[in-house]
């Protein structure tokens, strides 16, 4: 357990409850794009699925809902406060064949029961990415799928140019460094898989953006949610970070700006036939 909290300590963005309110929003805003990706490994009922860093569980409820009744999906999660609420949400809906588990993506069990391996915005924060890759996969059947999503945060933008958002994107890139991840891993997502030999690959990239909504709440609301890994790292001061947070949130609401979450790198494939 000791070594579970030392890890989630490389995690920059905010858990718990607040963490979880961010991703609700995050969700809401990828489910459509994540949709359309789950739609092209053509999930059926009787299957069984892994999602590796579920947060709150919300792509896991929607594998749950496409593989019902007989197929399972189990979530796991550094995050029990996240867990918790993620299993009181399942209940509610109906959902009795999703199971969420406390559990270190570097330590699930590699046991190949899975016909499909999801992922989403977990590789960015990891020292070894190509490990957890690795993992991934060992827990796949023969004809499995993996499906992974992340970002490119260098791709991010917000037109018309605002300085709150450069230091926001310069503190983001920092911090997550700082703490042994990668920013823009969704650029290399396709080579690491490839080396690590998944076959039948395909890439799509997708970013969602808007003048209105909650896609322009996102910036806002990441730098909320990062706060405590900056001060923690000395990057900027409680002052500093309020004022950009209120300069990102006064950018979203003026309905003449342009706003989006970074740019999302998905890849799906399976490994070769033995």
């Amino acid at each position: 357990m000791r070594e579970l909290m030392n890890r989630k300590t490389q995690y920059v963005i905010r858990g718990g409850v607040e963490g979880r309110e961010r991703l609700r929003v995050l969700g809401r805003v990828m489910q459509e794009s994540t949709a359309r990706l789950i739609d092209q490994v053509n999930l059926t009922e009787g299957m069984a699925c892994l999602d590796v860093g579920c947060g709150g569980g919300d792509v896991s409820r929607e594998l749950a809902r496409r593989v019902a009744p007989a197929g399972k999906v189990v979530g796991v999660d550094i995050d029990e406060t996240k867990l918790s609420i993620a299993r009181q949400e399942a209940a509610e809906q109906g959902l009795t064949n999703i199971e969420f588990r406390l559990s270190d993506a570097r330590e699930i069990p590699t046991v190949p029961e899975y016909d499909l391996v999801y992922s989403r915005f977990l590789l960015t924060h990891l020292k070894d990415p190509v490990s957890a890759v690795r993992s991934f996969l060992k827990q796949l059947r023969p004809t499995g799928y993996l499906v992974l999503e992340d970002i490119d945060f260098s791709g991010s933008f917000n037109y018309p140019e605002s300085p709150a958002f450069q230091k926001f994107f310069d503190l983001y890139n920092t911090v997550v460094r700082h703490r042994g991840g990668d920013p823009n891993i969704g650029q290399r997502l396709p080579s690491i898989l490839r080396d690590c030999g998944l076959q039948d690959m395909n890439v799509s990239v997708v970013q969602p953006t808007g003048m209105h909504g909650e896609v322009k709440q996102l910036n806002g609301l990441t730098m909320e949610n990062i706060a405590d890994a900056i001060l923690e790292d000395g990057l900027a001061t409680p002052g500093e970070i309020d004022e950009i947070v209120r300069q990102l949130y006064d950018y979203a609401a003026d309905p003449k700006t342009l706003s989006g979450v970074p740019r999302v790198i998905q890849v799906w494939g399976r490994l070769p036939f033995a």
